[in-house]
């Protein structure tokens, strides 16, 4: 039996995997209370969308990565409006 086998893979990782837009990452991560976060799920969420979210305390780095998936967001409804 593999290490995948005996983890359970997180639900909000699964859920802002299966998010069809940008806009919709970032709603999950609003809705979804700032207890429910890790160091490893932040990272883990940051690495699927290509970013990096530097060192520091949960909080300071969840805003990090609503404020990528926020502008990541933009640009996607800006490229949709063309």
């Amino acid at each position: 039996m593999s290490d995948i086998d005996n983890e359970q893979i997180n639900p909000i990782l699964v859920e802002f995997l299966d998010a069809d837009s940008f806009e919709d990452k970032y709603k999950l991560l609003v809705a979804t209370p700032t207890l429910d976060f890790d160091d490893l799920l932040i990272d883990n969420m940051a690495s699927s969308i290509d970013v990096v979210i530097g060192d520091g305390d949960i909080e300071s780095r969840l805003q990090d990565l609503k404020n990528c998936v926020r502008t990541r967001a933009k640009y996607e409804q800006a490229r949709y409006r063309r």
